[in-house]
């Protein structure tokens, strides 16, 4: 490991003017960070630590009915949390099958979706819960909506030098709103996933589709999104609608071959396991 400097902000202000100079990095949880500084993958002048700024924490309802994710809230307090367990249990469940008890404690959701690791669960999961980013620049605070196009490359998003994510916010959840994130893991259940499918989808009185989502993990550089899902708007999706969509994922993902399987079978089960969360979320 290089040597750096080590900065230790109280204030979003003081961390943002400490993340303009050249050369340095933030730290949350540093499940990630801290063994690619051992690595010497990173070797950055200044280390930001975000551990001491209160207000990147709390977990909170919005106005709206939504909720706010700060962005270093663990990923054991989304586990743990009461509002995220009753607006989307889903995320709570996603983000108890990440890692094991250690990595949750310490893990934050902020750092789990800037690694930009395409092997990340929470990633597609945000993408197909439609998540909207607060961004934070010494010029001000904005909000994005968390689109595809955010994660550029392997490892990479297209967040701006100096700019930190400080929150995660999610819609509050419409009515016929269902949503589900499962993955494939043959060698263990910490390990990454050889595919984790995310799916979400709004149905109206009649069971017609109003919103359908679908994004993948483990199956390209970068999480991929399936944007045949939306042919099932309007339709009362059968098992011939839900093949398409399934067949549409396999040809999106972009896998190669490693030990959780090669390229051809990741593809497969791509295939498979996108039919069956929309199997589960269509129910």
């Amino acid at each position: 490991m290089e040597p750096f400097e080590l900065a230790v902000p109280t204030e979003l202000d003081e961390a943002l003017t400490q993340l303009a100079a050249d050369g340095a990095v933030a730290l949350a949880g540093g499940t990630a960070t801290v063994l690619m500084l051992k690595q010497n993958l990173l070797a950055p002048r200044r280390v930001v630590y975000l551990g001491r700024i209160a207000a990147l924490r709390p977990i909170r309802e919005t106005q709206d009915g939504g909720l706010r994710l700060g962005a270093t809230a663990t990923l054991a307090e989304l586990v743990r949390s009461e509002l995220v367990r009753q607006r989307y249990p889903v995320l709570a469940e996603t983000a108890n099958q990440i890692g094991n008890p250690r990595v949750r404690a310490v893990a934050t959701v902020g750092g789990n979706l800037l690694h930009a690791d395409p092997n990340q669960d929470l990633p597609p999961l945000l993408l197909t819960l439609g998540a909207t980013l607060e961004v934070a620049t010494a010029q001000g605070v904005r909000r994005q909506q968390l689109e595809p196009a955010f994660f550029t490359d392997y490892m990479q998003t297209a967040l701006e030098p100096g700019a930190l994510v400080t929150a995660v916010f999610l819609p509050p959840p419409l009515p016929g709103f269902r949503a589900a994130y499962r993955k494939f893991t043959p060698r263990s259940h910490d390990d990454f996933a050889t595919v984790g499918v995310a799916a979400a989808v709004v149905r109206d009185a009649q069971g017609r589709v109003t919103e359908a989502r679908v994004a993948l993990s483990g199956v390209g550089p970068t999480p991929v999104w399936v944007p045949e899902a939306a042919q099932l708007i309007g339709e009362k999706p059968g098992s011939r609608e839900i093949a398409g969509v399934a067949e549409a994922a396999s040809r999106r993902a972009d896998p190669w071959d490693d030990l959780r399987g090669s390229a051809e079978y990741k593809r497969a089960m791509a295939r498979v396991w996108t039919r069956r969360v929309l199997e589960e979320v269509l129910r």
